[in-house]
Order: C-alpha cells, then sequence, then structure tokens
C-alpha cells in the first residue's frame, strides 16, 4: 500500500513538475439566486445555490493539440442521501477534443470531438456560459486560413436517431468567415444550416471618431413543411461612447414575429443555439425564441452604462424595453444591475439584481418580478 502511494504521489508530481507539457486548469463557480418570477404578490422568492466544477488538461504541439474538460454540475441538495448518494447525473465530459494542424501543408486545421461552439458575438451560437451546465457539440471544424480571411466550415451533429436512415438524423452544418477589410474593424460573414432551414448574415464591429458600433443582421429560407417556408430576420444595432473611463451605449435588437396573414410564409426567427442570456435581459424570460415571445417577435430597446468604480467595485446598469414586432402591446420593461468585486488572483464575486415591470402581453395588471444572485467564480 505504502509502496502504490509513493508512485502515485510521484507521478502526480512529474505531472506537475514545470516543464510539463501538459497544462492543467479549472474553475469552481458556486451561484446562489433568489427568483420570483410568477408576476404574483401571493408567492415568495425560491432559493437555489448552484455549482459548477470544471477541470481541464490540454497538451499542444506543432503538430497538434489535444483539450480533455470534465465537469460537474449540480444544485445543492438534490441528492437524495448525504452519504448513499453519489450518482452525480450531471457529471460530463463538456469538451474532448484533438486538433490537427498543417493539414496537407496547407494552412489548414481539422477539430474533432466535442467543444463549444461560439461564433461571433453569440446571437446565434453560443457556449451560454452564465447556465451551469452550458452548450457543446459533437462534430467536426476544419479552419482556413490566409491574410484575408480565417473561416470555419464546421459540421455538428445534434442528434444521431440511430436510425437505418441518416435522413432522421439532425446536423448543423456551415461556415463562419472572419474577413480582413477594414484594418481595426471586424467583419464576418456566415451560412448555417440546421435541419432544413438556413440562415445567412453578416457581422461587423469597430469605431470612428470615438464612437464604437456594432451591426449583426440575418435572415432565414428555407422549407419548414411542403406548404410553409421560413422567412424570418433578425438585426442588432448598437453604439457606445466612452466617458471618464465609462462606456455610455444604446441600441436594438430586433427579431422578427410571425404574420398570420401569410399562412404559407413563417416569419418567426428562430435565433438557433444562442446565448441569448447576453442580449435579452438577466431574467431569461426570452431564453427561447421564438417559444417564449410566442411567435410575435421580440424589440429590446435598451440603454446600458458599464465601468462604473464605485469603491473597488466594478458596476454595470442595463435597462432593456421589450416589445413585439407582431403586437403594439409590449412584454415589459427590465432593469439589471451588477456588481463585480476581484477579491484575489483568479477569484472574483458578481451580484447583480434584476427587477422586470411586465406589459400587457406577459402579465396584465401583474406585479413586478425579481430576481437576486450572488455568484463566486475561482480559477485555477
Amino acid at each position: 500500500m505504502l509502496k502504490n502511494t509513493l508512485i502515485f504521489i510521484s507521478l502526480f508530481g512529474m505531472l506537475l513538475a514545470e516543464g510539463n507539457p501538459l497544462k492543467f486548469s479549472g474553475q469552481v463557480r458556486q451561484r446562489f439566486e433568489m427568483v420570483d418570477k410568477d408576476f404574483t404578490d401571493t408567492t415568495s422568492f425560491n432559493n437555489q445555490n448552484y455549482l459548477r466544477t470544471r477541470f481541464a488538461v490540454s497538451y499542444d504541439n506543432e503538430d497538434y493539440s489535444t483539450f480533455v474538460q470534465l465537469q460537474d454540475s449540480r444544485i445543492f441538495g438534490t441528492e437524495t442521501s448525504t452519504l448513499k448518494d453519489g450518482t452525480a447525473d450531471a457529471l460530463d465530459v463538456h469538451q474532448a477534443y484533438f486538433k490537427l494542424k498543417n493539414l496537407l501543408g496547407m494552412p489548414l486545421s481539422a477539430k474533432v470531438g466535442r467543444f463549444e461552439a461560439a461564433y461571433g458575438p453569440q446571437r446565434l451560437m453560443g457556449a451560454v456560459g452564465w447556465h451551469n451546465i452550458g452548450r457543446s457539440f459533437d462534430g467536426v471544424v476544419f479552419n482556413y486560413t490566409n491574410d484575408f480571411a480565417n473561416v470555419d466550415f464546421f459540421n455538428l451533429k445534434q442528434v444521431e436517431a440511430g436510425t437505418v436512415n441518416d435522413d432522421d438524423d439532425f446536423n448543423v452544418r456551415g461556415a463562419y468567415a472572419h474577413l480582413s477589410l477594414m484594418e481595426g474593424h471586424k467583419t464576418q460573414a456566415f451560412a448555417i444550416q440546421d435541419g432544413d432551414r438556413m440562415t445567412f448574415g453578416g457581422y461587423g464591429k469597430g469605431a470612428f471618431a470615438g464612437v464604437s458600433y456594432e451591426l449583426e443582421f440575418a435572415i432565414q429560407n428555407g422549407a419548414e413543411s411542403d406548404n410553409v417556408k421560413y422567412g424570418g430576420m433578425m438585426y442588432g444595432l448598437n453604439a457606445g461612447y466612452k466617458i471618464a473611463g465609462m462606456t455610455l451605449s444604446a441600441g436594438m435588437d430586433f427579431v422578427s414575429g410571425d404574420d398570420t396573414t401569410t399562412a404559407d410564409v413563417n416569419e418567426s426567427f428562430n435565433t438557433l443555439y444562442a446565448t441569448n442570456h447576453k442580449y435579452y435581459g438577466y431574467m431569461d424570460y426570452f431564453l427561447n425564441v421564438p417559444v417564449h415571445t410566442g411567435g410575435m417577435g421580440l424589440s429590446d430597446i435598451h440603454v446600458k452604462l458599464s465601468g462604473l468604480k464605485i469603491a473597488g467595485h466594478t458596476v454595470k446598469v442595463a435597462y432593456h424595453m421589450f416589445g413585439a414586432d407582431q403586437s403594439a402591446d409590449s412584454f415589459g420593461n427590465e432593469l439589471d444591475v451588477t456588481i463585480i468585486k476581484p477579491i484575489a488572483k483568479n477569484v472574483k464575486v458578481v451580484g447583480g439584481y434584476s427587477l422586470f415591470m411586465p406589459g400587457k402581453l406577459k402579465a396584465e395588471d401583474g406585479a413586478n418580478a425579481s430576481f437576486v444572485y450572488l455568484m463566486t467564480i475561482v480559477n485555477f
């Protein structure tokens, strides 16, 4: 027993030794939430503690690289016994892939396995880092890079039906390109196919005369059924200006809804695999669009302030006014306040308060809803 223990300690020491080609990283994140989202005065807050633990090992050389990331996601108190339940239902391989470089002597690489697929500002494909599990895909990504473009060609398997007919599977395919058109400005173009739906669009970001801008647009087409076609569109427009170390920004995000007078076209734009928590309010009433808007679409006029420093804390404030494309009534308004405090190297505490004031489309004459959280993030 002692011999085996000494061997284990020696091997572990070798892994951690300086110069070892394996690199280790990880994160432990705990978040306490108080949630009251039902627009009534008769219920109290629902309190829950979330814990997400990630541990990763990677290796990289000039020919290939590998990355493996294990993850455990849990809610405090959901195991049935403190002694007998060790099932770890949400223990999983979050990412596990290898990347082959310089294929065929060209600036071409291939990434194969399970990985996060976050593209552009994540309005359509994102990792959803706020979620206690987060999103991963299984598949392959080929990357080609030259002086003009950096392009990913991806084929991701969302559903393997396991039948004799591959037509029953569900794949997400496409290309996402970063183009070098103007120095200091980002220009991106993409095409995404999920099932029979196609999504095309572009993204731009930069600054002129101290005013930053961000623009994204996309359209969808394809056949939803024999008699109905896809015909949705979305766009995001944002402008920002820095003042005394802070950034004041304003803009609008728009997602089209279905016009019921056109029976042969579904104009509801689907935000696919987006990180919608990042855009449409931290209370997450609009995570699944168009489902969470009833197919009526969404308009979000917002004003945001970031970078405000108060007693060693960084404060961010956002105010959203949510409307619908296919209704004159509103979903409501939301205020989000976030406070960030680093407390040690690689350790920070993030707290937030959100208030949602419902309009007729959410809860006519309903009470306001609230959300409070306190999150500690430890990286290593």
